[in-house]
């Protein structure tokens, strides 16, 4: 392994929670607290919290009934949620904790003989008390609180609530309360899911709701004191029952006369297990604004070739998860889900996108494993071609002479792709793609993953009755058409190609720990496919890459960095064509030399704009590693890793690398001139150096 970061158990999470949770004494009000979250904080005592909170007289109402309670006593058993637990990233920073907060809620007394009307008058009386205090206008429906009333007076009803959702008590709030506070209105206590980071990563964390309403019917055992929260998007549904922990249970027990004899607590709650991503904060906060900077739409992805480690995987535009905290306003939500822009859409792993010229990379790599084409076969590009009855064009409008695999994939010729596709057959083709990754999900733990599609012959042979035809073959040879991948998808082949054997298997999770650090469940690094490239092939199509980026007239010069040579390539799609709007892609991985990241970006245009994989898409990789280059510590062993790595050496595109092949190969029907003197290449020196 060149490179990884390093996360054992014994320092995983050792900043991150060095105070751990403390679980608050059972305060005499609400039975439970919540865990500290974020820093230590002490352990309030029963006689604290007595002292903090001290009841108000209750005013003399105008209710003509005597305060009792019923005639027997009353047992409960009840459910205290437990806090659920974090998400960190690989270095312990936290991206999803818990806190308390408190809302306002009224304790109704029993009123002896008291009617209906006169049960709702206290209710309203006591609010309308605090909305005096705090400039409100809660209230709570006369049905409710008559039900609440006859099966659930033991327990706080909370009423700070607004457009369906909880309010939380603030400490300006809690002041002006103070008087108002005693044995029929307290301050109710919960835990509220909390991200400190707020957008950050917020399609991988997703996001909590109610699990269930709070029952309103006769207390049976085992009913919550307040609601419990459950993962519904990202890592917080995929890992909720790792992250929601053991609920506590107490016992609790009135006198016929209304008072508290005794709280035992049965079992404490237990906090949920900590997941700790494989994401690196400051890798996905420098892939985020920069897609801020120069996208409206658009991913960008970042593997580490020798593990499948995913560093980055960031969407925009993207939300801020605490909107979602209690829950979030409907017109909120309405805002989210009719944005144009779709801030809810995981563009990253879920958005199915034609990989534009990135696919020529397959399409290079299954022309030459065919042996019908090789790293000397020249073939004429010129501005278009016509294949059965329809003509496909290049991207410039220029014809450019001949061409082998090394500069067409410099320049992104199309046509010389159309020719090498066809020469090989649409079976070589669509199986490098299959071998490579695409087509189906890549099994990262988040739901509705993209699955891409790659439409082979025994698919046409099923569906439409035939096999791939030519116009068909030369779209997808190009990736537009049929075919369509997610970034993630395109950043895993890429890791795959920096490997050269192997495709490791993309992971999002590393490990799974208790609250004492201990590892309940670890994620190792392991092999999702073999592909074993033939390294001559192999290397012939890095050096086109590495052309790209570094060559004269490469597509990709705006992607260069100067701490390490990237091999990569541009792409620009017709997207929807309907609307005017393309995509543009740069995708690859760097040193060239001995690949450590790979990486993937995708840029959607906005209507009518002029796009291209070189002018908007690589300006993004560059700027994103230059950042993680620039601000990592001097003693990174990453800056140490990538220094060691000598650049490649450039070679002549009219040959290509190997001074083993053959004669050129000359494409059917074209004819074009004899190739110029065989040169020798790099593929031999970059196999004897690093390996390969």
């Amino acid at each position: 392994m060149l490179f990884s970061y390093d996360l054992t158990p014994s320092r995983t999470l050792s900043r991150s929670l060095a105070a751990g949770y403390c679980l608050l004494a059972l305060a005499p009000q609400v039975l439970a607290q919540a865990p500290m979250a974020l820093k230590a904080q002490p352990v309030i005592s029963e006689e604290d919290e007595a002292k903090k909170v001290k009841p108000a007289a209750v005013e003399k109402q105008d209710l003509q009934a005597s305060w009792r309670t019923e005639t027997q006593a009353r047992a409960l058993t009840l459910s205290v949620p437990a806090p659920r637990g974090q998400i960190v990233d690989r270095h312990g920073i936290p991206l999803a904790q818990n806190r308390a907060a408190n809302y306002l809620a009224l304790v109704m007394p029993y009123l002896d003989k008291a009617s209906d009307a006169e049960i709702t008058a206290f209710a309203r009386s006591t609010i309308a008390k605090v909305n005096q205090a705090l400039g409100k206008s809660w209230s709570l429906l006369d049905d409710k609180v008559l039900m609440h009333y006859k099966h659930r007076r033991w327990l706080p009803l909370v009423f700070s609530v607004e457009e369906g959702l909880n309010v939380e008590i603030t400490p300006d709030m809690e002041e002006k309360l103070k008087p108002l506070l005693g044995s029929t209105l307290v301050l109710q206590p919960a835990y509220l899911r909390h991200y400190p980071q707020g957008g950050t990563a917020c399609h991988i964390i997703g996001y909590t709701g109610k699990t269930r309403p709070l029952p309103t019917g006769p207390i049976v055992d085992g009913d919550p004191v307040f609601e419990e929260m459950e993962g519904r998007e990202g890592i917080e549904s995929a890992f909720d029952s790792d992250l929601k922990g053991q609920a506590g249970i107490v016992n609790v027990l009135f006198s016929p006369d209304g008072k508290r004899l005794s709280e035992d607590v049965r079992r404490v709650p237990s906090p949920g297990h900590n997941v700790v991503l494989s994401i690196d904060y400051n890798f996905q906060k420098y892939a985020e604004n920069a897609l801020k900077k120069h996208t409206t739409g658009g991913a960008m992805v970042i593997m580490d070739v020798a593990n499948g480690d995913i560093l980055a995987m960031a969407s925009n535009p993207g939300f801020d998860l605490n909107e979602f905290v209690p829950g979030i306003r409907q017109k909120r939500y309405d805002e989210l889900t009719k944005d144009p822009h779709l801030p809810l859409y995981p563009r990253s792993f879920r958005g199915e996108y034609p990989p534009a010229s990135t696919f020529k990379i397959v399409t290079a790599l299954g022309a030459l494993d065919s042996g019908k084409v090789d790293a000397k076969t020249q073939y004429d590009c010129p501005n278009a071609m016509e294949i059965g009855d329809r003509v496909f064009k290049n991207w410039n409008k220029e014809g450019e002479g001949s061409m082998n695999v090394v500069s067409a994939i410099k320049r992104s010729c199309n046509t010389w792709f159309y020719r090498a596709a066809l020469e090989a057959g649409a079976d070589y083709i669509t199986n490098m793609a299959l071998r490579l990754g695409f087509g189906e999900r890549t099994g990262i733990p988040l739901k509705a993953e993209g699955e891409g599609f790659v439409p082979t012959n025994s698919y046409l042979l099923q569906h439409r009755g035939h096999k791939m035809l030519p116009g068909d073959l030369a779209n997808v040879a190009i990736g537009q058409g049929m075919v369509l991948a997610t970034p993630l998808q395109v950043c895993q082949c890429m890791a795959g190609l920096g490997d050269g054997t192997r495709i490791p298997q993309p992971r999002l999770v590393l490990q799974v720990q208790d609250m004492a650090d201990r590892v309940v469940q670890a994620y190792e690094p392991k092999d999702r496919k073999r592909i074993d490239l033939n390294p001559d092939q192999r290397q012939t199509v890095i050096s086109g890459m590495v052309a790209v980026v570094n060559g004269g007239g490469g597509t990709g010069h705006a992607a260069a960095i100067k701490q390490a040579e990237i091999a990569g390539k541009t792409g620009t799609a017709q997207w929807r064509i309907n609307k005017d709007q393309n995509l543009a892609w740069f995708t690859g991985f760097l040193p060239a030399g001995k690949p450590m990241f790979a990486f993937a970006v995708v840029y959607e245009g906005e209507p009518g704009e002029d796009i291209s994989g070189g002018k908007k898409a690589a300006p993004i990789v560059s700027e994103v590693f230059t950042n993680i280059f620039e601000k990592a510590p001097a003693d990174d062993p990453m800056l140490k890793a990538v220094k060691d790595v000598p650049k490649a050496q450039m070679v002549d595109e009219s040959t290509g690398p190997s001074k083993d092949d053959q004669e050129v190969r000359t494409a059917r029907p074209a004819t074009q001139a004899a190739p110029p003197p065989q040169q020798k290449g790099i593929g031999g020196f970059f196999r004897r150096l690093f390996g390969r």
